[in-house]
């Protein structure tokens, strides 16, 4: 009894000590609603080191050399593409081509050599071909490289429209476009560019550009404030537009609210709604002391009755 005891104070107090981290949080209507869930509009890369690279490239021809396996050449020739030595990664490539046509491997990394060494042209024909052999490649997301590709290939470049093709109208609050499925969107820009950030670094409007679609998207289903965070993104990489200014300065008025909410106590003396929180604080903390208190006088009865 003793044990279950301790047991049960010690699960209290970690509740009461160690509750999961909530947040006010602003959806785009202006209301404010809490939420646990951590997000973020940033997209982080994994990058690996330069040295490393360089043994696990060494060990790939190795590997190769002695297996004369299609596979290890393939993967040498991507850790020469991670290196930067695209030229090289393009021999080896063209290479495999030639031995063993048709792989959707060969095709999509000729696809990004391409592109890389500034041939649009023939980076949009093998990443089409890659789609043809794998249509779910990348999870279904190749759709956003080659309009990418297709983008650098017009003769007119207009920033300031979705290179995606994304509609979300011209006002301060994003409107969303007719028969989207907007979390697909996200999922596949995230994929898209956790690749694309590898090898570009900003300035870069093409991927400002696709930071904008991206915070347009999370302003639909996630938040006001996780969306910030996708504009000031697009606003790093260099993309150059009014509507992201006035959309950062609307979310920004927006997320204010929330803002407030999340300041210390002490730094709201001055609101009514302190005394609100001061209230629902001694409310949950009675409740918690009563609970605890409760079940110390059980375990008193129940050891009386066992001495009686």
């Amino acid at each position: 009894m003793k044990k279950q005891f301790s047991t049960i104070i010690f699960c209290l107090l970690i509740h009461t000590t160690f509750a999961c981290i909530n947040e006010y949080k602003t959806l785009l209507d202006g209301s404010i609603y809490e939420s646990g869930e951590p997000s973020s509009g940033k997209i982080g890369v994994n990058s690996i080191k330069n040295s490393e690279l360089g043994e696990k490239a060494e060990a790939l021809l190795k590997a190769y050399q002695r297996s004369d396996s299609i596979e290890y050449l393939s993967d040498y020739g991507a850790a020469l593409v991670y290196m930067g030595q695209y030229e090289e990664g393009q021999k080896i490539y063209q290479q495999i081509e030639a031995e063993n046509p048709g792989l959707y491997t060969t095709a999509s990394n000729l696809g990004t050599i391409y592109e890389l060494l500034g041939d649009p042209e023939k980076a949009l024909y093998w990443i089409k071909k890659s789609v043809e052999i794998n249509p779910q490649s990348h999870q279904g997301s190749e759709w956003i490289h080659i309009k990418i590709l297709e983008f650098k290939l017009s003769e007119k470049k207009d920033y300031n429209q979705s290179i995606l093709g994304m509609d979300f109208g011209n006002e301060e609050i994003p409107s969303k476009p007719e028969n989207a499925d907007l979390r697909k969107l996200q999922d596949h820009i995230y994929h898209q560019l956790s690749e694309r950030l590898k090898f570009i670094s900003p300035p870069n409007q093409i991927v400002g550009n696709i930071y904008f679609d991206y915070g347009n998207s999370i302003a639909h289903t996630i938040d006001v404030e996780t969306a910030l965070e996708a504009y000031e993104e697009a606003k790093r990489f260099g993309l150059k537009s009014e509507l992201l200014e006035k959309r950062i300065a609307k979310f920004m008025e927006l997320s204010k609210k929330a803002e407030f909410m999340n300041k210390p106590v002490t730094e709201k003396i001055s609101s009514s709604d302190y005394w609100f929180y001061v209230f629902q604080h001694f409310l949950l903390t009675g409740l918690i002391c009563g609970l605890v208190f409760g079940v110390i006088l059980f375990w008193i009865v129940k050891m009386k009755q066992k001495r009686s």
